[in-house]
């Protein structure tokens, strides 16, 4: 996956953003409990410790964070978006030198944009549609140094992941197109 989406990128450029993803359309809100949103967190994480190492060849001290809304580790019946953060050494890290991401999946019409009126917003960098339906927006900030990937899915999840300008934007559409982070499960 990691080799398509990177040669996927080597030409993006954002010349407009069409697909289903970004078709306007009425979601049903997804309700869950505590309990529910608890046992996908914990899926969430245990897919962060398999996955991560092989997006990212010899990730080591690979930690996820609790995932949780407002707060680290708290969830609350109904919510409609988890986030978390996940900490890793890459290979030839300083000791200090860790890397950091944050992740958050939103239910389906939770985040309330489309990928074009997200983009009249934000400094949008390039896009790419992944092989399930989705588009992959990603998106720069000057004022944090940060660069974002966000998947826009047909049934109107979108997961985004956010790191610094350092991070290579095939390995952030990586994540944030997994289908393993979802809220329809």
């Amino acid at each position: 996956m990691r080799k398509v989406m990177a040669a996927a990128l080597s030409g993006f450029a954002l010349i407009g953003l069409v697909g289903t993803a970004s078709a306007q359309q009425d979601v049903t809100p997804i309700h869950k409990t505590k309990a529910e949103l608890q046992q996908q967190a914990d899926e969430f994480t245990a897919h962060q410790l398999q996955s991560y190492p092989e997006i990212f060849p010899g990730a080591r001290f690979v930690t996820p964070r609790p995932w949780g809304g407002l707060r680290d580790g708290v969830l609350e019946d109904g919510q409609q978006y988890m986030a978390n953060e996940v900490r890793f050494k890459k290979p030839g890290a300083e000791q200090w030198e860790w890397t950091s991401l944050i992740t958050q999946v939103n239910a389906p019409g939770f985040f309330g944009s489309s990928p074009e009126e997200f983009c009249e917003e934000r400094t949008c960098t390039g896009t790419v549609s992944d092989d399930q339906g989705g588009v992959t927006v990603f998106s720069e900030d000057d004022r944090y140094n940060d660069r974002v990937a966000h998947n826009f899915r047909p049934n109107g999840e979108v997961v985004f992941v956010q790191g610094s300008r350092e991070e290579d934007p095939a390995e952030l559409a990586a994540i944030a197109s997994d289908r393993a982070y979802t809220f329809t499960r």
